[in-house]
This record gives structure tokens, C-alpha cells and sequence, in this order.
């Protein structure tokens, strides 16, 4: 198709943040989100997880994100039609 990307940088999901690999490019996980354990990762995720060598706990979002979060949620909510 002519698409000349590097492909996806950061895969963010409720358990986890996931980055390429630097020399592999596999999806491994750099963040673990509070409260979450590696087995669940691993029992929630569709092929065997890797982990980047520092694995950080992924920080809980401002307040700012969180609004930014909650506005897309009910714009998304009204445009399909659901009360928000």
C-alpha cells in the first residue's frame, strides 16, 4: 500500500504497557499497571509475554488525563447513541 510507518511505538492495555523490543521488534512489557502481577498478564495475553530488562510500575494518570479520558468516554457514549 505504500505506507512507510515504523509501526506501532507503545501498545497500552488494562494490565500493562507493552514497547518493541530495540533489535527483535516484539511487543515487551515496560510497565506494569498497580496491583496487576505477571501471571495475569501472562493468562490475558495472546502469545508468551516478554519483559523489557526494567520493568517500572506505570504511574496512575493526572487529574488532567483523567478528564481528557472521561470527555472522549462520553462524546464516544453520545455518538453511538447511549446516554453518557
Amino acid at each position: 500500500m505504500g505506507i512507510a510507518t515504523k509501526g506501532p511505538t507503545k501498545l497500552i492495555t488494562d494490565l500493562a504497557v507493552f514497547e518493541p523490543d530495540p533489535t527483535s521488534k516484539e511487543m515487551t512489557v515496560t510497565s506494569i499497571h498497580p496491583g496487576v502481577t505477571r501471571e495475569q498478564i501472562a493468562a490475558n495475553t495472546g502469545w508468551p509475554v516478554r519483559y523489557a530488562p526494567q520493568v517500572d510500575e506505570t504511574p496512575a494518570p493526572s487529574e488532567r488525563e483523567l478528564s481528557v479520558l472521561r470527555e472522549l468516554h462520553a462524546r464516544t457514549a453520545r455518538a453511538h447513541g447511549d446516554a453518557a
